[in-house]
């Protein structure tokens, strides 16, 4: 039985966050560590997912791949920068990199995106609740049990990290009042329904989301391939093409495509399948998604756009080169990077 959703956000606001900046990094890589130890837990965990007709196979080089980009980027949670020196104000200007507080992300239930933005709102010194539908409910709980008992090695609060599943956004998105951030990561349906419904900022983006527009034979067993390792690919394809076994919405040219992909689509990544170089260059100009590709695969490049600056506001800073308390002049110190 999960807490109810009070509990959860109870839980969240009430973290001492004091004791996590000097060991974000040592958690990450026991997190890493971890990971690899318990594959076995996480592949069985999957394979009941799977078993259940609710999730796809997991991809450790896709895990291992998360740990190496997040472990390149500086962690920005608390960080101080002094920007400026006034000498003739004797004015000192600085910005520090402050938490939002408590991240609510919702999304389609994908275990990767769980991961990476676990981490990275570590990284930032939020606290995360993930909400969802329940797909590959097992192999995200496994994650979240994962990531908590890593944190309690470090005597880090469990809650830094907290999985809430239901049918209905609308209730955790009345909590409003105690939510900083709403991170919305899904194809363009949900981040629809999010947006109407959230009163706090929020961030939108269609990770793992793809869209194929196919106008010819030419590459159907390779997008066949592409289906089979990629669940959440939406395949368009011209009127009188022969796609058999595969789940595709015919459209009349090029144009309806485009114009089907930039009401409907994730806006993350495209691609077409053709041999004219026109309609390449007309779907390049045309498609609104982030990343467009042409005979490629669209998840050449998964990449979750959504940067550690997202996570975090900046405060500035001004103050004296030196400041009178009580009588007497006080040096103030502020770190210099």
């Amino acid at each position: 039985m999960q807490d109810n959703i009070s509990t959860i956000i109870c839980n969240a606001i009430t973290i001492n966050k004091d004791p996590l900046k000097e060991k974000i990094k040592p958690i990450i890589n026991q997190l890493e560590k971890v990971f690899e130890e318990n594959k076995e837990a996480i592949l069985n965990a999957n394979k009941i997912d799977q078993k259940n007709r609710n999730g796809f196979l997991i991809d450790f080089d896709h895990l291992n791949r998360i740990f190496s980009n997040v472990k390149q980027e500086p962690i920005p949670y608390g960080e101080v920068i002094l920007s400026q020196k006034d000498d003739e104000k004797q004015i000192i200007y600085g910005i520090q990199k402050m938490d939002y507080g408590t991240v609510l992300v919702i999304h389609d239930g994908d275990p990767y995106i769980l991961l990476e933005m676990a981490i990275r709102n570590l990284m930032a010194g939020n606290a995360t609740i993930f909400s969802n539908h329940g797909f590959m409910y097992g192999t995200n709980q496994l994650f979240i049990q994962i990531f908590q008992n890593v944190l309690k090695q470090f005597q880090i609060s469990k809650y830094f990290v907290q999985l809430y599943i239901t049918e209905n956004f609308d209730e955790i998105l009345g909590n409003y009042a105690n939510i900083d951030l709403v991170v919305c990561i899904g194809d363009s349906l949900l981040q629809q329904k999010v947006l109407e419904k959230s009163k706090n900022k929020t961030i939108v983006c269609g990770y793992g989301i793809f869209e194929l527009y196919v106008e010819d034979e030419k590459n159907i067993e390779f997008i066949k391939k592409i289906k089979n390792s990629t669940p959440k690919i939406q395949i368009y394809a011209k009127k009188g093409i022969n796609i058999e076994d595969l789940d595709v919405i015919f459209v009349e040219d090029i144009e309806e495509a485009i114009a089907q992909i930039n009401y409907t689509g994730s806006h993350y990544a495209s691609s077409i399948f053709t041999s004219s170089k026109e309609n390449a260059s007309k779907f390049i100009k045309k498609v609104k998604s982030k990343t467009v590709t042409v005979n490629t695969s669209p998840t050449i490049e998964q990449v979750l756009d959504i940067q550690e600056s997202d996570l975090v506001y900046e405060k500035t800073i001004l103050y004296p080169f030196s400041l009178s308390l009580s009588g007497e002049r006080e040096e103030i110190i502020i770190y210099e990077k």
